[in-house]
């Protein structure tokens, strides 16, 4: 199969690496730095696996179409990026997310009716150009978008499997974007708020019925909008925190690194819903001030101690 990953940071080179090793025909669109990294030495995944895979790597879409596209930008990069790959979306290549995040599969629908949606657990983190550290094993979901039946997504899930990424076929992938979004919208503004590994949400007293009244806004929402679950949203937090607790989450990398974050797209987007179905979401709405609040502070010089 031949892949394109439009936006090859940690989560999207990860996959490529997989993906690469496996056989299939993948080529990393990226940032320079990076690009050049895995051009001179290869792409060296470290971690729960370590092996370094020769892929080709580029910053732009080459002209030739792929079977699949998968989106691995961060949310606020869909639209520009999609734009600049036009060119490559043909008739028949899909396009699969596997972003954080609400809407980023709406976009693609305005270039072609092949979009998988798709979450993942997968724990990924960029060490440095050319290296990237796969953080935790996790399950991938892909799906037709927004829901139904498709023969691709099967093939696409044989392909990672075969790859080492353990994927399923969701016949109802809006329910676990939400659901990811839902778990997002809890843990990662507070992690990145009080700078903390994920365990510490799990460990502390006072931030579990927190974290309950942040996930409840989004659940409203969601039964608002008549998706249905095929997972607690309670029991995905609470999972989610075991399996990762030694991690920093993306959020808190981004601000560490005076990045934006990705708030709009995961509470400002269960904000956004729910004004829309004449729902409440104080909690959702005070976490983007406050994250908002943040990524400027985190961009300001502070003084050496």
């Amino acid at each position: 199969m031949r892949i394109y990953v439009l936006g090859a940071g940690s989560i999207g080179s990860l996959f490529g690496g997989l993906l690469a090793r496996s056989g299939n025909d993948v080529t990393l669109i990226g940032r320079e730095e990076h690009v050049e990294a895995i051009k001179e030495k290869g792409l060296k995944i470290r971690g729960i696996e370590e092996f370094t895979v020769k892929v080709e790597a580029l910053t732009y879409a080459p002209e030739k179409s792929p079977d699949l596209l998968i989106l691995a930008t961060k949310s606020y990069s869909t639209a520009n990026a999609l734009e600049c790959a036009k060119h490559i979306i043909d008739k028949d290549t899909w396009i699969l997310s596997i972003q954080n995040g609400i809407g980023n599969e709406d976009l693609a629908l305005k270039y072609t009716r092949n979009v998988l949606g798709g979450t993942t657990t997968n724990g990924a983190m960029l060490e440095k150009w050319g290296v990237v550290r796969w953080t935790g094993r996790g399950i991938t979901h892909i799906g037709l978008y927004p829901k139904g039946e498709s023969e691709f997504a099967t093939k696409v899930a044989e392909v990672f499997n075969e790859a080492g990424i353990d994927t399923k076929v969701s016949n109802n992938i809006i329910s676990w974007i939400w659901l990811k979004a839902i778990v997002n919208s809890a843990i990662n503004p507070i992690g990145a708020l009080l700078e903390v590994k994920n365990g510490f949400l799990l460990e502390d007293e006072y931030l579990q019925g927190v974290l309950v009244e942040i996930a409840k806004e989004g659940c409203q929402v969601v039964q608002k909008l008549g998706i249905k679950f095929e997972e607690h949203p309670l029991e995905a937090i609470i999972d989610t925190l075991e399996r990762t607790k030694e991690n920093y989450n993306s959020m808190y990398q981004d601000l560490i690194r005076g990045r934006k974050t990705e708030i709009d797209y995961i509470n400002g987007k269960i904000v956004e819903y729910a004004e829309k179905l004449e729902l409440s979401a104080p909690m959702n709405s005070l976490l983007v001030a406050l994250i908002k609040a943040k990524e400027k502070l985190s961009k300001i010089d502070k003084p050496r101690r």
